[in-house]
């Protein structure tokens, strides 16, 4: 598998919303074609002259959409979190709330986060086709690659489907549920279980066809709905 990160940011930051920065992570798995172990009667991505026309040598199987706001680099410009939250939408005045007692100028102490915070992630919305099984692979793979050191990610705490990550798997990517709030928190200073494990990441064995891909872009449509320029 492989991920495909794209990145929309202004050349020049001029208002409050350029600093709220949107990111888009597809996860792409190679189709049978693209598999060198498939049946050597089978072309693959080393033989694309002989590839059929209707077919790709890889798919996207899984999405993520996120938005991150460059905290630490907003403020050396001048401009305040809470105006900039405000512009943004409802969600990032909730995280502002959230996370601070004054507006943004200070973290809550209860949280015990690193002295540093760069960036704040929120991811949005996150789906896999249901026929991968190591999520906690893929969506750790896309989190270390949107996050750094000095990141902290957070996402709504959701069971109600089956889309949805498990409370087990949170815990694992290192996330902790927020008293008296619906957002869950992860500190990406600090390590964590599947991190510690598999430093490197873990591999995830798929093979996708058309039919994947359309059942995952049909559905990503659904969920976001009210966000057309995604």
């Amino acid at each position: 598998m492989h991920l495909n990160i794209n990145v929309r940011t202004p050349v020049a930051r001029r208002s409050e919303l350029d600093y709220v920065v949107q990111m888009l992570v597809d996860v792409l798995a190679p189709g049978v074609f693209a598999d060198p172990q498939a049946s050597p009667e089978r072309p693959h991505a080393s033989e694309p002259d002989q590839l059929p026309d209707d077919l790709e040598p890889e798919f996207v199987v899984g999405r993520m959409w996120a938005e991150r706001l460059d905290w630490l680099y907003a403020e050396e410009c001048g401009y305040t979190i809470s105006n900039i939250c405000d512009e943004a939408s409802g969600t990032w005045m909730q995280v502002l709330e959230t996370l601070s007692n004054n507006g943004g100028k200070t973290f809550r102490k209860d949280l015990d986060l690193n002295n540093l915070i760069a960036e704040v992630i929120f991811v949005h919305e996150i789906l896999l086709h249901p026929e991968i099984k190591d999520r906690i692979a893929v969506v750790d793979a896309a989190l270390r690659h949107l996050a750094g050191e000095h990141t902290l990610v957070l996402m709504y705490h959701e069971q109600a489907e089956p889309h949805h990550l498990d409370d087990w798997e949170c815990r694992d990517l290192g996330f902790k549920k927020i008293a008296r709030s619906n957002i869950l928190l992860k500190d990406s200073h600090f390590r964590y279980p599947f991190g510690a494990s598999y430093a490197a990441g873990r591999h995830v064995e798929f093979i996708a066809t058309a039919e994947h891909e359309q059942w995952l872009l049909e559905h990503w449509d659904n969920l976001i709905a009210d966000h057309p320029s995604l």
